[in-house]
């Protein structure tokens, strides 16, 4: 797997934007087929609780753009400033052109702003952070990282094996030249198991048709379509328990640091189990792996580390030194982790979206 060093990026601020709307477990169980046992089982399994969805018509460039405002706001960055602004997202406003250079215009930013998408979910804030950090490394100065999805508009209605899961959110991430510290990264890719989590029609290889939207059930009895996401459970389990605590280790090891070191493990908030079983097999202090966004929020696929750490590490983030593990796996497959380090950045409390005229008070 490739071992990646960077001696000048940095993160400046981290803000996240979450859906408008609060949906329940309970609120959709009847729709979904379950009975109350197994919503309690759910809850206490797998950390089910509420999810934060967006309303119709809200993109994930409208959170990212939220987000994105609310560091310029601060004045920690004038806009003339960002060279780079980098998409993570499989919910982009168009099958084409690129949505990030929509975003590029929607907030102002020079038209010298190299600016576009890349197409990963769930490892996609440490895969899009590399990048950024690539860019920042090679010369430009700042580097504006936005990272996020609506996977409401992706998941099928009547879908209790992933309709439950998923939350909408879209963050952004300022990075600039100015570190003292090097970042260490470790990715991985492994394309045999694409198809354990897929939207199978849309793209070139099926093409939409009439019968993309038909709902059909499978082996299970769940109705979804084949422009809905699948997601085959057991082998995305199997997978994530198989690679990420070795590849957590792995990276620590790349850094010469030890578990001690590290203030704070930040992974992708697939759901409870999965990261209280990624703890246990790496013997961590349960303070420092946050793991209660799913109950909260929902899987907030690319966005979920920097969910997590306006959710509920603001506070430390705004305030000290940290040395943090990121940890990102899932669609493609695909896992990445890194070691960097922050100081004092700019990380406010989790945003609650509002469009332009009601942020404007009109």
């Amino acid at each position: 797997m490739p071992k990646i060093t960077f001696k000048k990026p940095q993160i400046r601020s981290i803000v996240t934007t979450v859906g408008d709307k609060v949906v329940s477990i309970e609120s959709e169980s009847e729709m979904m087929g379950l009975d109350e046992f197994t919503v309690n089982r759910l809850k206490k399994t797998i950390g089910l609780g509420t999810r934060r969805v967006v309303s119709n018509g809200v993109c994930t460039s409208d959170l990212c753009v939220q987000s994105a405002e609310k560091i310029f706001e601060q004045g920690i960055i004038n806009k003339q400033e960002i060279e780079s602004v980098l998409l993570v997202t499989q919910t982009g406003d168009y099958k084409a052109p690129s949505t990030a250079i929509i975003i590029q215009d929607r907030l102002g930013l020079p038209v010298t702003t190299l600016a576009f998408d890349i197409n990963l979910g769930c490892s996609g804030f440490v895969i899009g952070l590399l990048n950024a950090f690539s860019l920042v490394e090679s010369g430009l100065k700042n580097c504006l990282l936005l990272v996020g999805d609506i996977s409401s508009n992706f998941s099928g209605k009547n879908d209790r094996t992933f309709t439950p899961l998923m939350g909408d959110a879209g963050s952004a991430i300022l990075i600039d030249n100015t570190s003292k510290s090097t970042s260490y990264f470790i990715t991985g890719s492994d394309g045999s198991g694409f198809d354990n989590l897929i939207i199978p029609s849309g793209g070139c290889r099926n093409p939409f048709s009439s019968e993309s939207l038909t709902q059909k059930p499978d082996k299970d009895g769940v109705y979804r379509s084949s422009m809905d996401m699948y997601m085959n459970g057991a082998e995305v389990f199997n997978f994530t328990i198989k690679r990420i605590p070795p590849l957590i280790d792995d990276v620590i090891s790349f850094s010469n640091l030890m578990k001690s070191d590290i203030d704070y493990f930040v992974l992708h908030q697939a759901n409870q189990y999965i990261l209280k079983s990624i703890s246990k097999r790496l013997g961590l202090d349960e303070n420092t792996l946050p793991n209660k966004t799913q109950t909260e929020y929902g899987n907030q696929n690319s966005a979920s580390i920097p969910g997590t750490i306006n959710a509920y590490l603001s506070q430390s983030y705004s305030t000290s030194k940290l040395t943090s593990v990121f940890s990102g796996f899932g669609i493609g497959l695909s896992w990445g982790a890194c070691i960097t380090k922050t100081n004092a950045i700019f990380c406010p409390p989790v945003m609650e979206y509002c469009n332009r005229n009601e942020r404007n008070g009109n």
